[in-house]
């Protein structure tokens, strides 16, 4: 007990004094060098590399291990090696990680040694033969795998019961369905006491402008599915029995995965759940996405960015203005704030746009124009200098239609 003591002690002021920092590497290569002797011994034979697994929250779980097993099938990554994922004991979706042990050994890890693994993993040179630590998915290097791979995770027979059976629960029967749901504050205010959310609030938007789109998947037979772990509002007094509260009446860590896999597209906002739709392959369309360069990753998916109001100017800022100033790479409210810029969610009537288009585009019934084509050529012009140049998603055809001022 005092020895592990130390070693959270070590990894608090890891960061702060040099010698804790070369105590802590030492004390992590005598727990982890019998193993590292063993793996050097055996690498003539069949190479072994370690793969660090975020597994706190659900997008980077979802997306950064997706994007790993998809480089390992399309052969990005070497050939004739032994991967070993390693995750936490307490993971944000069981099911998820359940599910990825099917495609990759992965071994789940007391909290300490995780310390010691992210020491390990932060010395660049330093045991980089056999650690592999993938980190934040960069879009753009998404894009390939997400558009040339199949989906790495399936459900096996007994899953797909259950979820039979959760949907019978539901009472959605024998329809299609879509997933939707809004960004707030509540989840990372609960999940992470400890931490400053706030930095994110620019990401937020309400629930109720969703609910119009809502309205109308149900209109064209299918039910509409409000999703997240934590909500701030619950959905109250819905008339419309096809519009389900699952957020707040059904959730689990099993139909967190189900749900957002077998819906006919995800309607998000700027939350890590949708990802796990991209993960099996399932259509996006993005209302709120901000900043304006990560679109999302997939030919089939759809988005319309929130517009940035400058306070200085008075107007809201074109998407030149945005992406030329550096604001579309803004990630943290703070960094709007000190450019006396504001964020503007989007309307109903915009988000509903964006789900007509989506959900017309998937039955085959969407009509598009030249001048649609001719702005959606000049809307992704002005990221020739961007990271995210290349993105194969669309930008919504009304949104441009209404804001071709903001192409100027």
């Amino acid at each position: 007990m005092e020895c592990v003591v130390k070693i959270f002690s070590l990894s608090y002021l890891y960061n702060n004094s040099k010698i804790i920092r070369n105590a802590a590497l030492c004390v992590s290569f005598l727990i982890f060098s019998p193993i590292i002797i063993v793996f050097y011994i055996i690498k003539p034979f069949h190479h072994v590399k370690f793969v660090r697994l975020r597994d706190d929250r659900i997008g980077n779980l979802a997306m950064n291990t997706e994007l790993f097993l998809r480089r390992v099938k399309l052969e990005i990554y070497k050939k004739n090696v032994f991967y070993v994922g390693i995750a936490s004991k307490n993971p944000c979706n069981n099911q998820l990680l359940t599910m990825f042990k099917r495609a990759v050994l992965v071994i789940q890890v007391p909290k300490f040694i995780e310390i010691l693994f992210n020491i390990l993993s932060d010395k660049k040179n330093f045991l980089k033969e056999i650690v592999l630590y993938p980190g934040f998915v960069e879009y753009r290097d998404a894009y390939y795998e997400f558009n040339n791979a199949r989906p790495s995770l399936q459900f096996n027979k007994p899953e797909e019961k259950e979820g039979r059976a959760l949907l019978e629960k539901m009472k959605v029967r024998d329809n299609w369905f879509i997933c939707f749901q809004s960004r707030d504050s509540s989840y990372l205010k609960k999940a992470f006491k400890k931490m400053d959310g706030s930095y994110h609030n620019h990401r937020d938007c309400k629930i109720e402008n969703y609910l119009k789109a809502a309205e109308y998947i149900t209109k064209q037979g299918g039910y509409a599915i409000r999703m997240g772990s934590i909500v701030k509002k619950k959905l109250l007094h819905l008339k419309n029995k096809k519009i389900i509260d699952y957020a707040t009446h059904f959730r689990t860590d099993f139909l967190d995965i189900y749900l957002p896999a077998k819906c006919k597209f995800f309607l998000s906002s700027n939350a890590g759940l949708f990802q796990v739709s991209t993960l099996f392959n399932v259509p996006v369309a993005h209302a709120n996405l901000i900043p304006v360069n990560y679109p999302t990753y997939r030919k089939e998916d759809l988005f319309i960015p929130k517009k940035i109001w400058s306070k200085k100017k008075k107007r809201f800022l074109t998407f030149r203005e945005i992406v030329n100033s550096g604001a579309g790479e803004f990630v943290s409210t703070e960094k709007y704030e000190k450019a006396n810029l504001t964020a503007i969610e989007n309307t109903s009537e915009e988000i509903l746009d964006l789900a007509i288009e989506m959900n017309e585009r998937l039955d085959g019934t969407w009509k598009t124009t030249k001048t649609d084509e001719e702005l959606q050529k000049r809307f992704k012009s002005l990221f020739k200098n961007s990271r995210c140049y290349d993105f194969p998603s669309r930008i919504g055809a009304q949104f441009l239609r209404q804001n071709q001022n903001l192409l100027e």
